[in-house]
């Protein structure tokens, strides 16, 4: 297998503090993958790191079966990042891809053509002669996605590209991303907080706590400390499978959990816990609840067991899960 990036006992400190601890990870390329993780996770400091923008203290990271040296010419040109934050270039949308070409030593003679197909991707050709910082925030994120998808990377990496973002302007986003997700000619990564928004974009996360890439989900993590079978977080109690006493988060599975009107007295869920339900929304093709029981649950079913239940907002309910569905972190 071709890997897009290969790390190897990679850390990373700021001011003495280890924000990046990453022993293995192996990233396929041309795939689309979603960087998971709250904010602190580590998600901002690993695209640095893959973007060949910051080196780490330790460790070795190869890019397209190549190791990182002190020439990394030829590597930076195979990788196009997008920050959180783009800077928009004074001049038009085109003038910003214009010069990205530029500075990329991009053969002249296929500037046209690179850039006009880089509007295409992204839906702006009807806004390629307007004034770049005149633009809404998400036409400046498209705009610098074109910026970088023009020299034709073979890795892009999108640093938070939601963030900051309304509904409509996210949507347009996540149509981007999905069409390029789905042409396999490049390696993308994309960093959210959002599980369900990654979700219906790619089935291929990578997910980060606290700078280490874990395997459980990352909704409903809480903190606290655990005492041998109770999970304690500020608020809750919960039942957790034996695991480490120096586990400082539990994380649950939002599929594990059942929704119901009342407790079960037979139920074979350890932790069963009343709550009252905040928030109903679509989550691709299913529905995504959250239930406020003290701490804040995020669970998902489907829309015939809403309909079966015929919950409504603000209704009192019981959440119920079994202890092995609690990942002590």
């Amino acid at each position: 297998m071709t890997y897009a990036y290969q790390l190897n006992n990679v850390k990373v400190h700021y001011h003495d503090q280890l924000v990046l601890d990453i022993e293995k990870l192996n990233i396929p390329a041309y795939e689309c993958l979603a960087v998971l993780g709250e904010n602190g996770a580590g998600k901002s400091t690993l695209f640095h790191l893959l973007s060949l923008l910051q080196k780490p203290d330790s460790g070795d990271i190869s890019v397209l079966d190549n190791e990182i040296n002190a020439s990394q010419t030829k590597q930076c040109h195979q990788i196009g990042l997008v920050p959180q934050h783009p800077y928009m270039l004074p001049g038009t949308v085109t003038d910003n891809i214009r010069l990205a070409l530029k500075l990329k030593k991009v053969d002249k003679a296929r500037h046209a053509s690179q850039l006009q197909q880089a509007l295409e991707t992204v839906n702006l050709t009807h806004l390629a002669d307007q004034t770049a910082n005149t633009l809404s925030g998400g036409e400046q994120r498209r705009v610098a996605i074109a910026r970088v998808l023009a020299f034709d990377p073979k890795i892009l990496l999108l640093d938070e590209p939601f963030a900051n973002l309304d509904s409509f302007h996210q949507r347009q986003l996540e149509d981007v991303i999905t069409m390029l997700a789905n042409d396999s000619k490049r390696t993308i990564l994309f960093s959210t907080h959002d599980r369900l928004q990654a979700s219906a974009i790619t089935p291929h996360t990578i997910q980060l706590l606290k700078g280490k890439p874990i395997s459980a989900p990352l909704l409903n993590l809480f903190h606290g400390h655990y005492d041998g079978e109770l999970f304690h977080t500020k608020t809750l109690k919960i039942f957790a499978a034996e695991g480490s006493l120096s586990a400082r988060h539990i994380a649950i599975d939002p599929l594990a959990i059942t929704i119901s009107t009342h407790a079960h007295s037979d139920s074979s869920a350890r932790n069963q816990l009343p709550g009252r339900l905040i928030s109903i929304s679509e989550a691709d093709r299913a529905v995504r609840l959250t239930v406020d029981c003290g701490d804040k649950f995020e669970v998902i079913i489907s829309q015939q067991a809403l309909s079966a239940l015929a919950l409504s907002l603000g209704a009192s309910v019981w959440i119920s899960f079994k202890a092995t569905a609690v990942t002590l972190l």
